[in-house]
């Protein structure tokens, strides 16, 4: 009786730390749904591919994601200008 008590025990243990520590193995980050990437994030991920695209001598793709991060950039200084300028509400 002991030994069927001991080896239930065990196996709730060890099916439960499965079930808790279990994370997904993929290549790409994981991030909650609900975050939306930030004007950094597109920026970063666009420089990245750039890179990329030069390690794999693709110059013509990387210089479009050169491009494409500089106007994310100027976006994203748009952005802060305009929640610069808009009046903060006091709560």
């Amino acid at each position: 009786m002991t030994k069927t008590v001991t080896l239930l025990i065990a196996f709730a243990m060890v099916a439960g730390s499965i079930a808790f520590l279990h994370r997904p193995i993929t290549g790409a980050s994981v991030r909650p749904a609900f975050l939306k990437p930030t004007c950094g994030d597109q920026y970063n991920a666009l420089v990245s591919k750039a890179k990329q695209s030069l390690a794999g001598s693709d110059r013509a793709s990387a210089i479009r994601a050169l491009i494409q991060a500089r106007d994310e950039l100027q976006h994203c200084e748009e952005l802060q200008e305009q929640d610069a300028e808009a009046p903060h509400a006091v709560s």
